[in-house]
Formats: structure tokens, sequence, C-alpha cells
């Protein structure tokens, strides 16, 4: 028998992670690879990848539906308790996949928002 909240906790933990990962590649990365002047790879990125200006456009919704998701599996696993046998070293990788999705959004969000402002006023 399926354990419906388990299901519901692992789905949005995937979901998590997955935009995490939408928001590195769509806002992070390009910032990351400009400043590291392999504005090249950038190009050859966006032309492979036509959808991550449309993303990197829309970053805001995407970095705010991350934090909801994320903030939704922190609750869901806050309320989930070890009662079964073989269920902690679950609970335990998943809170480690939480805090690793929740990091690649704090990285991703630095690197979108503060990095040119830091870096303008560290050149003034």
């Amino acid at each position: 028998m399926l354990n419906r909240d388990k299901l519901t906790t692992n789905a949005s933990l995937l979901g998590g992670l997955g935009l995490a990962l939408i928001g590195t590649t769509c806002c992070a990365l390009p910032i990351l690879l400009v400043a590291l002047g392999m504005g090249s790879a950038v190009a050859a990125m966006v032309s492979a990848l036509p959808w991550l200006v449309t993303v990197s456009q829309y970053k805001h919704f995407t970095f705010t539906l991350t934090a909801i998701i994320l903030a939704y599996s922190f609750w869901r696993l806050a309320r989930m308790t070890a009662c079964e046998a073989g269920t902690q070293n679950t609970l335990k990788w998943q809170r480690r996949a939480l805090w690793l999705s929740t990091a690649i959004l704090i990285l991703s969000m630095v690197t979108a928002y503060l990095l040119l402002p830091l870096s303008l006023w560290l050149d003034s």
C-alpha cells in the first residue's frame, strides 16, 4: 500500500529541487559564465536551449514559486515523524535534499540579484 504523505512529500521535494535547478540554469549560470569571461558558452547555451530566455524574463516568478514549494516541503517534513521502521533513513535523505535545494536557490538568487550591483560597487 502506498503512503500518500510520503508521496506528497517526495513530490514537493522533487519539485523544489527541479525549480531550484531551473533557476540556476536560467539566471545564475549565465551570469557566472559571463563574469568568468565565457560569454560564448552562454551564447551557445541560449541557442541550444531557447526557453532559458523566457524563463529568465520571469525569474521573479520562478524564484517565488521555488521558495513557496520549498517552504511547503519544510512544512511537510516538520509534520512527518519516523514511526515506521526504516523511515528514519528516508527522512534523513529528504532533509538533506531539501537543504541542498534551499542552498541552490539562495546561491541562484544571490548570483541573479546581487552579483552585478556588488561588482559595480566594488569597481567604483
